[in-house]
């Protein structure tokens, strides 16, 4: 036995301790077996429970297999087998499953509690979303600095929003800061929501009412978001665009029926027969990426593609049949694999941005820079000198498949009749590469651009306030440039008991020796595993290294200057944070500032894991529980302390659980 990580001897202890200790190294068990299940985000209770039942869940089944090896453990189970329903403790109810839940889910707010008000400013991530029951849940996560310099977005609340108005979400959110003690008045930096208008609406969204009594809180339209209103926009400019990508869903809706996704699977293995078998998942509305994916799939398994459909045109079903053969001659032509192409060449830039964008450790302005960079980027694609290379590889990739169309078609100019009294007007024929370049590529190209540069204008106006503490500043004014005098101005609006003059001062000391700091610090030990581009099992299931390679691209050029969160580590790798306090406070505001709001849909990506359909009548004490224990998996729990803490929640359990 172990109490307090001390060895005891239950046969030294009086009568009533030895039961004791017992009845916690049970309920320690318990614990153990709850957090399991809690953080695989598994059901717990099953149909019958009787223990005569074959199958009594996941919960029960758990601890008669951890029986098999503690005698203890087994010695109870037995008890509870042959003894009345009547007076018997178990620690194995339901009430007492939801009690031993809460207990762990609030050791697990109050550890980030206890770092948000150790770090005294914070930011706030919110989003709403309808769960499985029809009940709107609204999601609380803090943004805040750690002890180590690093920022944490972390799950503090999921509650039913029973007005989902933005006045009703604001009454939300003050009810549980006033919970939990979080004086978002006063040590509130930032907020960050999606584009609803509930949320970030400007005379009655959650935004507005948190300025109202806190100006200093500043607005972050998260960036994924933005990002995907870009692409959303994009595709829909151009005729051709919108055309290609109403096929590309006609085709994935065929494609999902069981005995086709059969046959495309039998001709991946094939053709292709070293390669990893994939299958066309289905558009999202709201994620973006999952266009890459499926154009991914398309262009890598085209053969095999067009193999599966020649096939089906065989098929006794003449509705299968007649529509294989029109998704067939669709596919085939020319103007679909140059579309395929140029979307292709799209999404390798735009979708490892997108993935970039939801690591919680990057800061605002690195955020903002790589969105400027990929815009850069794209922007380079302009030329006629690249829409020839797209479709030289367009013609290639079509003569390679074996396709009859290798160029774009003719397209006959409509002449229009002259009337009496009217000149004759000349005619030209269009070249159809000139007629794509002018009415598709560039069309295309130029809303990318031009939808960044507008979308994303709001949070160059708010870096446009912070810019002298990004690293080119720094820079710049380490190499003698002179600072204008207004930019320190909005910091300490912003930030409270900043002093202007002194900030200054600290800033150019600052400076001037920043460029021997870098030099003499092992940048590696500045870096954090967290910022680098991770592609997950969502996007490897393209088959597809480009954007991988292109992620890549991205890290270097992440890596090349110092982002904010590296320059706070710097400060305080070398102990200058008491020489340089104010700068030191500057940079700890905006490292604290989030870029976007994707650890919001991260919970209910959990949500939807744990509340299923056969779970939708779970009680919400248990679902925030169960929720707080499988995003925050990572914080310890002391199993001692909560049992404590369980011992507390009634007089029986006292008796049972804590020492005389």
């Amino acid at each position: 036995m172990y109490i307090s990580n001390q060895r005891v001897n239950i046969t030294t202890l009086g009568l009533p301790n030895s039961i004791v200790a017992e009845n916690r190294e049970i309920v320690k068990i318990i614990f153990d077996v709850l957090i399991y299940l809690a953080r695989q985000n598994s059901a717990f209770r099953g149909h019958d429970e009787s223990w005569s039942s074959k199958n009594q869940g996941n919960f029960l089944e758990l601890l008669k297999l951890m029986s098999k090896h503690n005698a203890l453990l087994k010695s109870h189970l037995s008890k509870i087998t042959n003894a009345s329903k009547k007076n018997r403790i178990t620690f194995l109810s339901s009430d007492s499953q939801n009690t031993m839940l809460n207990v762990l889910g609030e050791i697990v707010r109050l550890e980030i509690l206890k770092k948000v008000k150790k770090a005294r400013v914070f930011s706030i991530i919110i989003d709403t979303t309808t769960d499985v029951a029809n009940l709107e849940q609204f999601s609380l996560v803090l943004r805040f600095v750690n002890d180590d310099h690093q920022p944490e977005e972390r799950l503090i609340a999921v509650k039913v929003a029973s007005d989902a108005s933005g006045k009703g979400l604001f009454d939300l959110f003050c009810e549980i800061c006033n919970i939990y003690e979080l004086d978002w008045e006063n040590n509130l930096c930032a907020q960050s929501y999606d584009g609803a208008a509930c949320m970030q609406g400007q005379y009655s969204g959650v935004r507005s009412y948190i300025q109202d009594k806190n100006p200093q809180a500043i607005y972050i339209w998260c960036f994924s978001h933005i990002l995907n209103l870009v692409i959303v926009e994009t595709c829909d400019k151009s005729t051709s665009m919108r055309n290609f990508f109403g096929e590309l869903q006609s085709l994935i809706s065929y494609m999902r029926a069981r005995k086709r996704t059969a046959i495309f699977k039998e001709q991946q293995i094939k053709i292709y027969p070293d390669q990893r078998v994939c299958r066309i998942k289905n558009f999202s509305t709201t994620r973006w990426t999952s266009h890459d994916r499926a154009i991914s799939i398309i262009h890598d398994k085209y053969e095999a593609l067009l193999m599966t459909l020649e096939e089906l045109t065989n098929s006794p079903d003449r509705d299968c049949s007649s529509t294989a053969k029109n998704l067939h001659t669709i596919i085939s032509s020319f103007t679909f694999v140059l579309n395929l192409k140029l979307m292709k060449k799209i999404f390798f830039y735009t979708t490892p941005l997108s993935v970039y964008l939801q690591s919680p450790a990057i800061d605002f302005i690195q955020a903002l820079t790589m969105v400027d960079n990929v815009s850069k980027q794209i922007k380079k694609l302009r030329t006629n000198h690249e829409a020839e290379n797209l479709l030289n590889e367009a013609k290639t990739f079509a003569s390679d498949k074996g396709l009859t169309e290798s160029c774009l078609p003719d397209v006959r100019v409509r002449r229009r009749k002259i009337m009496p009294g009217e000149a004759p007007t000349e005619y030209l024929i269009v070249n159809p590469l000139d007629k794509f370049r002018t009415e598709v590529y560039f069309v295309i190209l130029d809303q990318i651009t031009n939808s960044i540069f507008m979308r994303f204008d709001g949070a160059r106006n708010i870096l446009k306030d912070f810019s002298i503490l990004s690293y080119g500043r720094l820079m710049a004014t380490s190499n003698g440039e002179p600072i204008p005098n207004d930019l320190f101005e909005t910091l300490v609006q912003w930030i409270p008991n900043l002093q202007l003059e002194e900030l200054k001062n600290e800033y150019l000391i600052f400076a001037s020796s920043f460029k021997n700091l870098q030099s003499n610090l092992n940048l590696t030990s500045l870096s954090n595993p967290d910022n680098e581009i991770s592609i997950t099992e969502e996007n490897t299931d393209t088959c597809d290294s480009d954007s991988s390679s292109n992620s890549n691209t991205l890290t270097k050029i992440a890596e090349k200057n110092l982002t904010s969160i590296q320059i706070l580590k710097l400060i305080s790798s070398y102990g200058l944070c008491a020489a340089f306090p104010n700068l030191f406070v500057a940079y700890k505001y905006l490292c604290t500032i989030p870029a976007t709001s994707v650890s919001s849909e991260r919970s209910f990506s959990k949500l939807k894991l744990i509340k299923t359909r056969l779970r939708s009548t779970m009680q919400q004490n248990r679902l925030e529980s169960l929720l707080l224990l499988s995003c925050e998996r990572d914080i310890y729990i002391d199993l001692e302390e909560a049992i404590n803490k369980y011992a507390f929640t009634s007089n029986v359990l006292n008796k049972l659980l804590l020492f005389k």
